[in-house]
């Protein structure tokens, strides 16, 4: 989105109008409100990079929010639902992370 400032952001969003989509719940995109909605949000998809407890960039090439940092439970239409565990930056689950954030057991 032309909004974004392409600097490393690490405590709120760094596109203004991505951060105004979030705070008034997709109004105009129902989709991605429906994603919100059903959890499938930044922090469990396979392409969010970390960034601390809360922030994280999105690195999926295919989304409008490529290369923002987001907030973990912001969410888009191109969310590739993976957990809120390790991600493995792709759209084949065949190399998804099976764990979903869940340590095994010992």
């Amino acid at each position: 989105m032309p909004d974004n400032r392409n600097v490393i952001v690490t405590r709120g969003f760094s596109n203004a109008a991505s951060e105004r989509m979030y705070q008034v719940g997709w109004p105009d995109d129902p989709a991605a409100k429906a994603l919100y909605d059903n959890g499938l949000q930044c922090g469990g998809c396979s392409f969010y990079a970390t960034l601390n407890s809360d922030w994280g960039l999105c690195a999926h090439d295919a989304s409008r929010h490529h290369l923002e940092t987001v907030f973990e439970h912001f969410t888009c239409p191109a969310h590739v639902m993976e957990g809120w565990g390790p991600h493995s930056f792709t759209t084949d689950a065949d190399f998804h992370c099976r764990c979903h954030g869940d340590p095994p057991a010992a």
